[in-house]
């Protein structure tokens, strides 16, 4: 199972600020803090002038501006709708907020507070506690899976277009192979029990080995935890599967779109960086970082974008451009997301707040005493 089936238990731990919580927190800081001053202090500024990137992002035109700014948004919205796709009755405008909150906090704290903030959002907007598990759970693991199959299918396309060398044909296979049988696997269990149960009890055993070996406590029987999973998931798949893949592909294809243009904004033409060799460079480096080592992936991708392009290109008096393309293309998509989606999440806390002073004011009580999430409303749109 995934980090989201502890999500309640993490948002009650939240207000705590025990010594043990702030000692953790700090070290990660400190940990994140030297992997990115490694990363922009030291390696980018062996490829890279800042001075230079600076100078390229003045001569951009005002109207590339706008046009990658615009489809930044068009891509903010594009990842709301494949959050609202597991979650029906979510509107689009609390799916933008939802987005944009989870990402700024993702971008600067660890991948638990993230789940459980955006746990308490969705509670106090009166979802239920499952359909808000579900729904988070099933949004990343879609969206996991939507990093492996754009990739699978640039991948294969740029190979029948002779772009890739033969072994594209390869790397779109081993791509698309955990993603069938995953499909496989989770259908089957969707149909039958006693293969569930069986997954089950195989995830219990693996899940402890990998614990033992890392002096870990193991987390117990996986077996009743993914059947009640299964109950939940399994008419909203079914009902949701469509809209699901749709949403994530689309959400991948806009930000390869941005990337492609926030390089033509700096000058980097077709001429020297085709849109296929981009297409490769954003479809390896989307499964290079399925892993992310910082909060939001910060540090990786930029290494591995400006390595890309500028060992493609091969010509140095072109990298700081290339490194300003890549700059503005993660501005849009990492750095302006946090300033605006803590901005969403304060203005949504005031929301709730203010709504809860009028509920307390119509009914008489306090609003300490009309805090209490309310149950999930399916007619109500939340």
């Amino acid at each position: 199972m995934t980090d989201a089936d502890s999500v309640p238990e993490v948002a009650d731990q939240l207000p705590s600020g025990s010594s043990e919580a702030r000692r953790s927190v700090a070290l990660r800081l400190l940990v994140v803090g030297g992997y990115l001053f490694v990363v922009f202090g030291i390696l980018l500024p062996r490829v890279v002038d800042y001075g230079d990137m600076v100078e390229a992002f003045r001569n951009v035109p005002a109207q590339w501006l706008l046009v990658v700014f615009l489809v930044g948004l068009i891509g903010w919205v594009a990842e709301a709708l494949a959050l609202q796709a597991p979650m029906p009755g979510l509107t689009l405008r609390r799916a933008i907020t939802a987005y944009l909150s989870l990402t700024a906090i993702g971008s600067t704290m660890t991948g638990a507070v993230k789940l459980a903030i955006g746990y308490r959002i969705f509670r106090e907007w009166g979802r239920s506690p499952e359909s808000t598990v579900l729904g988070l759970t099933l949004n990343g693991i879609a969206t996991q899976a939507g990093k492996l199959l754009l990739p699978a299918i640039a991948f294969l396309l740029l190979a029948v277009a002779g772009t890739l060398p033969p072994t594209g044909f390869l790397a779109a296979f081993l791509l698309a192979v955990p993603i069938v049988l995953g499909v496989m696997v989770g259908v089957w269990m969707m149909r039958s029990e006693t293969f569930a149960r069986r997954v089950g009890a195989f995830a219990t055993r693996a899940t402890d080995r990998v614990m033992r070996r890392m002096n870990r406590p193991a987390p117990g029987d996986l077996t009743g935890r993914l059947m009640t999973f299964r109950e939940a998931a399994k008419d909203l798949l079914l009902a949701r599967i469509v809209p699901i893949t749709l949403s994530q592909l689309l959400a991948r294809s806009v930000g390869y779109v941005l990337l492609l243009l926030s390089m033509r904004a700096v000058g980097i033409g077709e001429d020297v960086l085709p849109p296929d060799v981009i297409l490769a460079g954003y479809a390896a480096v989307m499964v290079i970082t399925l892993l992310p080592i910082a909060p939001g992936g910060a540090g990786l991708p930029e290494v591995l974008y400006i390595g890309f392009f500028t060992n493609y290109v091969a010509n140095p008096a072109l990298d700081d451009a290339i490194g300003a393309g890549v700059m503005l293309y993660r501005g849009m998509t990492w750095f302006l997301p946090i300033p605006v989606g803590y901005v969403a999440l304060l203005l949504q806390r005031r929301g709730v707040r203010q709504e809860r002073e009028r509920t307390a004011m119509a009914s008489g009580t306090t609003p300490a005493a009309s805090a209490a999430i309310p149950p999930e409303d399916p007619g109500s749109g939340a």
